[in-house]
């Protein structure tokens, strides 16, 4: 359990030092005294323990607090006295006491408990995984089950208890509702956050320690408003509570010399613990299991044998900047839905799998084909030729959905949008997609979208493996921006025009100029909708996140990585042929919905 807190001994901290009244609890002499925000525990003599109670009831009184003596519970030694401050308490056995709604009272029934907790977990992840809606499904995991749903248990018991199976039944549900088998290196990505290029589904064993630790230290705010004097007793945490120091022990934190440290600092009383524990250690700890992770993908390549030279070093070029490219701003939009978006803004189980698949860096075939869309080029298993490949239309049509959803917003924002009409004086061959007057100037949009990974221009990938965003950033200098430039320099008045390249890449990542635009029409749209600016660059965002998704996941499965008349491959643990993917338990087409076979 949370390791306690003891109030000062004669020589600690007085009460004066913390600011409360003198003399206040000078009578209260405890054995044990924890809280983690508004539950807690006292231990001690029971007279002691009923003077504490009474002191406790007034200086909570004091603060508009009361306690709630029904929700109490006392635990005494067969036949001892009560006295009379603690008369009314419902008694329990010492082996049956609880805290947090977690048994505290022996190891035994601490760890049924707990494994208790863990097999509602997994029921729960076997419900979710037998939905017919494949993205819905996915959502429900991320939010209601593995990781959300123990988190308070594992602030509770630490790393005492091994967490693993919950993981493990996080990847089993993962792998049925995509039909994806993840190997080790596409699990560590797939547990990282969704900001750092992964699916957000946190590792519960990686995560105990921390979670239980920062519980530990978050009590400390509500003990000095409520209980005072008191001091934390940091040689006590360390030799002679074991949950606490299993947690502060427990090997999977060994690497993470910073964030030991600064758990040292607040033990040492060299740093003033501000809260927010498990958040800020976590997500230190996830952006160096994140670069250890890009380490050991790329020296694992180097190992195999498969590549060498150049192609190699490409190739690990390209493993970096997938995962930057994941982490852009706003790039992952499409990932958990929006439940107040668009019903149609969900992702078929089809292009779900797909997309999860191209997100991991797995193959989406078992052998490369001659593409369908073009006829001539090679659909190799990754996915590349067909992420460039500019034959059949799909590309144009991906194009259209962004440029219309942007023109849609603008519209709801009064900005009067011109879509590919000639607004330039001095020609009318350049017609860009989206023009409109902002404050007296012309802004002129083209939508874009490139593929970093592609082999014929290695530079792009430099660029996204450098930063998030990068690739778009390069093809908008490179491309976009000296396409406007020469007919905007030849206008009257040239400072009266604005050309903003909004180039996205196919990982969903933006260049910072599209950014900066496409917030401002969010902002216009939310002035005239009565929404906050938030909602609307959420809702914005999405949208175009969703289309990117999409029609990346449509084009990949219409390249093919086999012909209708050979064998067919599995995508999401079915398999496809022509434009139509059958999925164990569901079937969809690339524009249906999906529906229970």
């Amino acid at each position: 359990m949370i390791p306690p807190f003891r109030r000062s001994s004669s020589t600690g901290r007085s009460s004066a030092a913390r600011g409360a009244p003198e003399g206040a609890l000078s009578q209260a002499e405890l054995d044990l005294l924890t809280f983690f925000l508004d539950d807690g525990a006292a231990g001690g003599e029971l007279d002691s323990l009923g003077r504490w109670l009474r002191d406790f009831e007034d200086r909570a009184t004091a603060v508009g607090l009361r306690l709630n003596r029904g929700k109490c519970r006392l635990s005494v030694a067969p036949g001892a006295t009560i006295p009379e401050a603690l008369q009314g308490i419902e008694t329990c056995p010492l082996d049956e006491i609880q805290h947090l709604g977690v048994p505290c009272g022996s190891p035994e029934k601490m760890r049924v408990f707990v494994e208790e907790a863990a097999k509602g977990a997994e029921r729960k992840m076997r419900m979710i995984a037998s939905l017919p809606d494949a993205h819905v499904a996915l959502t429900l995991l991320k939010f209601c089950a593995g990781f959300v749903s123990v988190v308070h248990l594992m602030r509770a018991v630490g790393a005492v208890f091994d967490f693993a199976g919950i993981d493990q039944a996080t990847q089993s549900c993962l792998a049925t509702i995509t039909g994806i088998e993840t190997d080790a290196s596409a699990w560590a990505l797939a547990s990282l956050p969704v900001r750092l290029g992964g699916l957000g589904l946190h590792s519960c064993a990686d995560t105990a320690a921390i979670a239980h630790i920062a519980a530990t230290f978050d009590g400390e705010a509500c003990l000095s408003s409520l209980v005072t004097p008191y001091v934390l007793p940091h040689a006590m945490l360390l030799n002679e509570d074991d949950t606490f120091l299993a947690s502060l022990e427990d090997p999977r934190l060994a690497p993470f010399d910073s964030v030991l440290e600064k758990i040292q600092d607040v033990l040492q009383a060299r740093d003033n613990y501000g809260g927010r524990g498990q958040k800020v250690w976590s997500t230190t700890v996830h952006g160096e299991r994140r670069k250890a992770l890009l380490d050991s993908m790329t020296e694992e390549l180097g190992r195999s044998g498969q590549l060498q030279g150049p192609a190699l070093a490409l190739k690990q070029v390209q493993i970096r900047a997938r995962i930057q490219s994941c982490s852009g701003q706003h790039a992952s939009a499409w990932l958990y839905g929006n439940a107040e978006a668009d019903p149609r803004l969900w992702l078929s189980p089809a292009e779900l799998a797909v997309a999860i698949r191209l997100r991991l860096g797995l193959p989406i075939a078992p052998m490369p084909s001659i593409c369908r869309l073009c006829g001539t080029g090679s659909a190799d298993v990754d996915g590349v030729h067909a992420r460039s490949c500019f034959s059949g239309g799909r590309r144009t049509r991906m194009h259209n959905a962004l440029r219309d959803v942007i023109a849609d917003f603008a519209r709801r924002g009064l900005l009067a949008p011109a879509v590919e009409r000639p607004v330039f004086s001095n020609t009318e061959r350049k017609r860009p997609d989206i023009s409109y007057v902002r404050d007296g100037t012309t802004v002129v949009l083209d939508v874009a979208v490139t593929f970093p990974l592609q082999p014929s221009n290695p530079q792009y990938a430099k660029r996204a493996a450098e930063k998030p965003g990068g690739a778009a950033t390069a093809y908008a200098t490179a491309v976009k921006e000296g396409k406007y430039r020469g007919i905007i320099d030849n206008e009257p008045n040239p400072r009266e025009w604005l050309a903003v390249p909004l180039v996205v890449d196919t990982f969903g990542a933006w260049c910072p100029g599209a950014l900066t635009e496409l917030r401002q029409i969010a902002r216009k749209s939310a002035l005239r909708e009565d929404r906050t600016a938030s909602a609307a660059c959420q809702d914005f965002f999405h949208q175009l996140s969703f289309q990117v998704a999409q029609g990346v996941a449509r084009i990949v499965i219409a390249s093919g990585g086999a012909r209708p008349d050979e064998a067919v491959h599995p995508v999401a643990g079915g398999s496809v042929t022509a434009s139509r993917v059958f999925l164990p338990g569901r079937t969809c087409s690339l524009a249906g919905q999906p529906r229970s076979q």
